[in-house]
């Protein structure tokens, strides 16, 4: 998304393109906050890879004055690439109820259920504690049609 944004800003001179992340499949856990990933390990779910959500952290790059585009390390270089920086940038992050389900599903089924929730809450309590500014939708596959109806394109 980041090299998409500097492109259409900064080489061809759209400075009001739009990002918008159709978050889906094992990119979707990083639509959860730290609440999620620590109550149901979701570090697990990585295989440990990710120890916690890495993904939404306030990186450097976002200190950096994003009018200084040169600095190695500022926003538009490689260390821009957190869900929250790319959020300072504007970029919109979509979440899918469908996969909330199915995850939630998943983990109910394996009994990694800490209050004994239902399963309905469970879902609840994921979708409430999507990341700020998230946008919960219905289902990607069924939104993007919308998007594209509204004149956005799809580009993977």
């Amino acid at each position: 998304m980041r090299n998409a944004m500097n492109v259409q800003i900064w080489s061809f001179k759209h400075p009001d393109f739009l990002a918008v992340s159709a978050t889906h499949g094992a990119a979707h856990l990083a639509l959860y906050d730290d609440y999620i990933w620590d109550k149901y390990k979701v570090a697990k779910l990585t295989n440990d890879k990710y120890q916690t959500n890495v993904f939404i952290k306030d990186e450097l790059a976002a200190q950096i004055n994003p009018a200084d585009f040169e600095n190695p390390n500022g926003v538009f270089s490689p260390r821009g690439d957190s869900i929250a920086v790319l959020q300072k940038r504007e970029a919109v992050f979509l979440a899918c109820h469908n996969a909330i389900w199915e995850l939630t599903l998943a983990l109910y089924q394996k009994g990694v259920n800490p209050d004994r929730l239902s399963h309905a809450q469970i879902v609840a309590e994921f979708t409430n504690h999507l990341i700020p500014g998230a946008v919960l939708t219905p289902g990607i596959v069924g939104t993007l049609p919308e998007l594209m109806l509204a004149g956005y394109q799809y580009a993977k």
